[in-house]
């Protein structure tokens, strides 16, 4: 009589001895090569400072609580641990609610076997309760995870060496504005770009930097403004937060959610001629082509593509001073 043999399933715990003996490799190459934090600052002080618009991207600014809170994106995270090396990052969207999608992000340390787990949420809902479109859903997942992976390498990183990259990638962004007429010039570019891409009043603009003119602008206020625009590239935040419409109702979208507001902006920024702006006006239905809201970002956008000017493709030259 022919014996039959049974194997048992032994797939998982084969897997989890592979990815252990992984990181035991891992761990002993970092203890065999160390790090040299004196390479690692000055090659991360120079990838950040190798333009201007890497330099920008490496500060976000955001409105907090009646506060501005600015500091690292996650783009100045990303660079500063490709230099540290020995390091090993992963990030997952956790979980995804009927309200809320929650990222989770691990940093491993392999040379001090230090590891950070964090958790970042994001709410789903726009302020009359309805849940987001499948492809704001998706975009805000991206954006959540960056978040997560941004806040777990900046826990291992030591603070004293971002800080230092922070500081020198902040001062090559800012350029030189100590002369009244390029400030100006800086202000004036910066206004036409939030009212142009995002539909944004003099006022709106004036009330996120909590002042009351122009004229009461000065260098520093140019950086928060720059450090919007990152966020809101990143998608920390949404221009509806950033110039408080709901609040004030200043520049609001007459009824329009949020999400819709947001995906329409993105579209409408990527049209580059009169005729990807007409086709994407044929996609929208009735209520939207009447609401003036619309209408007027509608109206921007033509008006930059029929003048040649600049789109958020090249939005790093808004602030050069030079040009």
């Amino acid at each position: 009589m022919e014996q039959i043999q049974i194997f048992e399933n032994q797939g998982i715990e084969v897997f989890e001895a592979q990815e252990r003996a992984s990181i035991d490799i891992q761990v002993a190459t970092a203890k065999r090569y160390p790090r040299d934090l004196a390479r690692v600052r000055n090659n991360s002080i120079a990838i950040v400072c190798m333009d201007k618009e890497t330099a920008q991207s490496c500060r976000y600014a955001k409105p907090v609580g009646g506060k501005n809170v600015v500091g690292a994106s996650v783009h100045l995270a990303r660079i500063v641990c490709q230099q540290y090396g020995n390091i090993r990052v992963q990030q997952r969207i956790k979980q995804v609610t009927d309200k809320n999608i929650v990222a989770e992000a691990v940093a491993f340390d392999m040379e001090t076997n230090y590891a950070v787990c964090v958790e970042a949420r994001r709410s789903i809902i726009d302020k009359r309760g309805f849940r987001y479109s499948e492809s704001v859903i998706e975009t805000n997942a991206m954006a959540i995870l960056a978040i997560a992976e941004r806040n777990a390498i900046l826990k291992v990183i030591p603070k004293a060496l971002i800080d230092i990259v922070y500081k020198e990638a902040f001062t090559f962004a800012n350029g030189d504005l100590s002369d009244n007429a390029k400030l100006q010039v800086a202000i004036t570019k910066a206004f036409e770009f939030f009212e142009t891409e995002y539909g944004a009043s003099e006022d709106d603009v004036l009330t996120c930097l909590g002042l009351k003119t122009k004229n009461a602008i000065k260098p520093e206020h140019i950086a928060d403004l720059r450090g919007y625009m990152q966020a809101l590239k990143d998608k920390e935040l949404t221009a509806d937060e950033l110039f408080k419409r709901e609040k004030n109702g200043n520049g609001n979208g007459n009824g329009i959610p949020d999400a819709v507001k947001t995906e329409l902006t993105d579209k409408l920024s990527n049209c580059q001629t009169a005729e990807e702006i007409e086709a994407l006006i044929g996609t929208l239905d009735v209520q939207l082509r009447e609401n003036k809201f619309v209408q007027k970002l509608f109206a921007a956008r033509r008006a930059v593509v029929g003048a040649g000017l600049y789109s958020k493709s090249n939005s790093n030259e808004l602030f050069d001073n030079n040009k």
